[in-house]
Parts: C-alpha cells; sequence; structure tokens
C-alpha cells in the first residue's frame, strides 16, 4: 500500500505538471505542444487550425492522464495479485493465500451474514469467522479469533435520516483491534440499536470504555417493560416442567411462559379505525421463553409507531391464536 500511495503522490505532481507546466519543463521542451509539434505543424502559418489541433490533443493527452495510472495499478496487479495489500494480509494466515480467499468466499455466501453500511463509502460485513471491513480502496480481512473489540466513542443525533420521521439515533465506534498486529486497527460505525446483534452473531466480548454510556435499543427497553407486565399477570400452573424442551426460537432457555388467555374480550377499535381482532385461548404447550415472545410480539408491530406496542396484539407463532400481553403468563 505504500508503495501505491508513493507513485500515486509522484503521478499526482507529474499531471500537475504536465496540465499547468513550470518554468522548467517549458525550457525542456517537455510540453503538450513541443512533443506533438509534428501534428501541430507551424502556428504562424494556420493560427487557427493549430489551435483547433492543439485543443484537441492537449484535452486528449489530459483526460489520459488518470487513465495511464489505472492501467499500470491494473498491470501491476494482474499481473501477480502478491503486492496487492489484502493479498499480503491474508498470506499471514496461510502462505497461500488462495485457500484463505476461498473460505472467506464460501462464508460470504452464506445468508445468515451480518452487514453494516451507514454510507455508500464503508461497509462492513461479518461472517462466522471474519470481520471483512471494506473501503474504495481496500478490503481488511480480519479473523474473529484474532481480534479484540472496544467500543471506544458514542454519539447521539437527535434528528437522522437512518430512523423512521428523523428520530433520534445513537451511533457507536467499535475499535478493532489485532492480537497478532496482522493489520491495521479500523473502526466500525455502527447504530447502537444494531449492536446486540452484532455482538450474537460474532459471539465475542465487545468491552466499553468507560467513559462511554450506550442507551437501551428500542427491542431491549421493550422487553423490559414486556416482562415486567408478564410478571403482573397471573400465573399459569404447569406439571410437566420437566419434560420441557429447550426454547424454540434460542434453543438456549427453557420455555418459561404460557399464552393464556387472561383479558376480558370486548370489542375494540384500533388507531386506524379498524376493529381489533378479538384474543383467543391458544392450546399450544409451553415452547418459547419470555425474551423471544416478547420479541416475536414486537415483531407483529408496527415499526414506526412504537407507542402502540404494548396495546398491540400478536398471533402465537404455531396456532396462530391472537394474544396480548396480558395473555401471557409465566409457568408456575
Amino acid at each position: 500500500m505504500q508503495e501505491i500511495i508513493i507513485y500515486t503522490i509522484l503521478y499526482l505532481l507529474f499531471s500537475i505538471c504536465i496540465i499547468f507546466p513550470p518554468i522548467e519543463f517549458i525550457s525542456a521542451g517537455f510540453t503538450v505542444s513541443s512533443i506533438f509539434s509534428f501534428l501541430l505543424g507551424e502556428e504562424r502559418f494556420d493560427f487557427v487550425g493549430y489551435q483547433l489541433r492543439r485543443t484537441i490533443i492537449t484535452s486528449f493527452i489530459h483526460s489520459c492522464l488518470p487513465f495511464v495510472h489505472l492501467v499500470y495499478l491494473l498491470f501491476k496487479y494482474c499481473k501477480s495479485w502478491d503486492s496487492h495489500p489484502t493479498v499480503k494480509l491474508l498470506k499471514y494466515f496461510d502462505s497461500n493465500w488462495v485457500n484463505v480467499a476461498n473460505d472467506i468466499n464460501e462464508e460470504y455466501r452464506n445468508l445468515n451474514n451480518f452487514s453494516i453500511s451507514l454510507s455508500g463509502i464503508n461497509k462492513v460485513i461479518m461472517t462466522n469467522s471474519w470481520i471483512l471491513n471494506i473501503t474504495n480502496y481496500s478490503l481488511i480481512c480480519a479473523q474473529i479469533s484474532d481480534v479484540a473489540l472496544q467500543i471506544i466513542h458514542a454519539d447521539e443525533h437527535q434528528i437522522s435520516h437512518h430512523e423512521p420521521f428523523g428520530g433520534s439515533v445513537q451511533f457507536v465506534n467499535i475499535e478493532v483491534k489485532s492480537l497478532s498486529g496482522k493489520f491495521e486497527t479500523f473502526i466500525i460505525r455502527i447504530q447502537a440499536d444494531s449492536f446486540r446483534d452484532m455482538q450474537d452473531k460474532i459471539n465475542k466480548p465487545i468491552s466499553i470504555a468507560k467513559e462511554v454510556i450506550l442507551r437501551q435499543s428500542l427491542n431491549d427497553r421493550f422487553i423490559e417493560a414486556f416482562v415486567e407486565q408478564v410478571r403482573s399477570n397471573p400465573r399459569f400452573d404447569y406439571r410437566n416442567v420437566e419434560n420441557l424442551e429447550p426454547c424454540l426460537a434460542c434453543a438456549s432457555e427453557l420455555p418459561n411462559i404460557k399464552l393464556n388467555k387472561n383479558c376480558i374480550s370486548h370489542e375494540e377499535i384500533d388507531f386506524d379505525g379498524e376493529p381489533r381482532p378479538l384474543c383467543t385461548q391458544c392450546y399450544c404447550r409451553p415452547m418459547w421463553c419470555v425474551r423471544c415472545m416478547s420479541l416475536i410480539f414486537a415483531a407483529k408491530q408496527d415499526r414506526n409507531h412504537p407507542e402502540r406496542w404494548m396495546p398491540g396484539k400478536a398471533s402465537c407463532p404455531t396456532c396462530r391464536a391472537i394474544f396480548c400481553v396480558l395473555d401471557v403468563s409465566f409457568l408456575s
């Protein structure tokens, strides 16, 4: 990369001298007019024709300057990718970098990858084993087992186009550092609401600098309110607790709630003036933990109106029985 930067700077200086030739270039005859004098002819015999030819040739040469730089880079790398910064990085993992590239390509095709893109310039993709930092001019491949992550900064914006209706949003900067020094440290910028999803994907602890304060995501705040309401609901007496299987959603917790109609049914009109469906009894056995059920419930609500989530309704994922928050009971 350093070689490319040096070459680019030198070529940029050379291009400036071609476009705006200094006295030294003019004295040495190193100008477009001097070099292509055999095509331009004599100015004193055909001034207008000379200027027409000169402007065309000058425009052509100037427009070719970026193209020449591009051709050099393509020739340099297509001849052998070994000098490319990304290939040099991949060789740290395996001397035959193609093997590493094939592994990354295979994981990239996985539909469960986590992608972050806050602008059209930078993009970060997280696969099962890699954090791929993509910019206009580089690709950094960081193996998750070789990184240390820390949130180093958080900033909040009251108006953001990343939120519906321009609502407030918090962004966090996450420093990605190589434990073995294979790559230079880089920063991932992500919405705070997506932080938990990212953490779940990489399954690796992310430290938080002591001066950074993270606000809870909308889902986290709803989960707290949902669980608090469920605690105040009547409990469901379930006798076969020993036969419970792991939660169908997370598979890490045992089911601890049952959908049991507790509310009093009466006709209601929703916020859009439409009649709301009546809650019905669910006869499914306990299959969900309270956290997963709260996320299922939230997923059925209008994302643009979180204030309507708690009084909303959803359907049982298996039998489609309609329920509200009052119909969710902890097992006893």
